[in-house]
């Protein structure tokens, strides 16, 4: 993997605005080759970046200063699990990740089955004089979903809950970290890819996140970026709303402190952000006849004191859908700098 220069684009709004925009540096971090797709990340409390990837199974380790070289955490047969998305911290170092089954073209599946593991982080070690891995991470299986299509978006619910978006048959299942137990919890129509006519895509309900009370989630297929409020075993408390209706093929998303959302829009190379209260998304990075967020797909901010600002972005390298219908570019972890928004 390559260490790459740091690229810029200035934003360009699509939409008039009351919000002045301010310029966005796209800052490319890591290049994965061609034919690559990293799907999803977490942050470590240490800062270290975990990264799944979806055109193999596998979990690495990125050190964003660079420093080091990436590291794989965790693999899987790759005849067994298509590739690995969603990704998150439940307590410290304790982190659930989704392996998909092989699906084709319309995301139906096809062999093999979801499954849910954990990667505990918690007494892995790499050695600082050779950067090799003394402890390894240990994985084990938490769960097979076999009645579900698609696993993509996955949050945290509490220490032992966390919450799973079946993209395909469009609602969420709710799974307990302890005992592998799972039920779907959430089962709303704006979460089907169908609720709009002739969708350009089958896939629903896909990003995930827990926000002052409410389930937030995106919906590729109507490129919306929607909520509902739910209790503490995050069951609907009450009716489900859209929040913004311009996002199109919205993939993952992630919430500032203040409650400022980012949302990747990965199959139109675009990162566009949400302010609280909005009525609509505003494109700030990113284009679909530009290679400089090719495919991005999910995003997290740093967690030390001096990486709190930035936001980190995985991309596929438009592997979901070629840039012109021809173009890919190697995937990348890439960051922008949000201290103006």
């Amino acid at each position: 993997m390559t260490r790459l220069l740091s690229l810029a684009l200035t934003a360009v709004s699509l939409l008039s605005t009351t919000f002045a925009l301010p310029s966005v540096d796209v800052n490319v971090l890591y290049s994965f080759g061609n034919g690559t797709w990293a799907e999803n990340l977490a942050v470590r409390a240490n800062g270290q970046i975990l990264v799944s990837r979806l055109d193999t199974p596998e979990v690495l380790q990125l050190d964003p200063t660079g420093v080091s070289e990436p590291i794989v955490v965790a693999s899987w047969d790759s005849a067994t699990y298509m590739g690995c998305l969603g990704i998150s911290e439940t307590s410290s170092d304790l982190f659930y990740v989704v392996t998909s089954g092989t699906v084709d073209d319309s995301f139906v599946l096809t062999s093999g089955v979801n499954s849910i593991w954990e990667i505990d982080m918690r007494k892995f070690a790499v050695s600082t004089k050779t950067g090799k891995v003394t402890t390894k991470a240990t994985v084990s299986k938490l769960v097979d979903i076999p009645t579900s299509d698609f696993l993509n978006g996955l949050t945290t619910l509490s220490e032992t809950a966390i919450l799973v978006a079946d993209v395909y048959n469009g609602w969420v299942y709710r799974v307990d970290t302890q005992t592998g137990i799972y039920e779907m919890v959430i089962n709303d129509a704006k979460m089907k890819f169908d609720i709009v006519a002739d969708p350009a895509t089958n896939l629903g309900v896909n990003g995930l996140k827990i926000w002052d009370g409410y389930l937030y989630w995106t919906n590729t297929a109507a490129g919306t970026l929607n909520r509902i409020p739910i209790t503490a075993k995050g069951l609907a408390a009450g009716k489900s709303e859209v929040v913004v209706s311009n996002v199109p093929k919205a993939d993952d998303f992630i919430f500032k402190s203040d409650g400022v959302a980012f949302v990747a829009q990965n199959q139109m190379d675009e990162l566009s952000v949400v302010y609280p209260k909005a009525t609509a998304a505003q494109v700030i990075a990113g284009s679909n006849i530009s290679t400089i967020l090719a495919g991005v797909s999910a995003g997290a901010f740093g967690r030390l004191q001096n990486d709190q600002h930035i936001l980190y972005l995985t991309t596929s390298g438009a592997e979901g859908l070629p840039i012109n219908g021809s173009v890919t570019v190697p995937a990348t972890l890439s960051w922008i700098d949000t201290t103006k928004f």
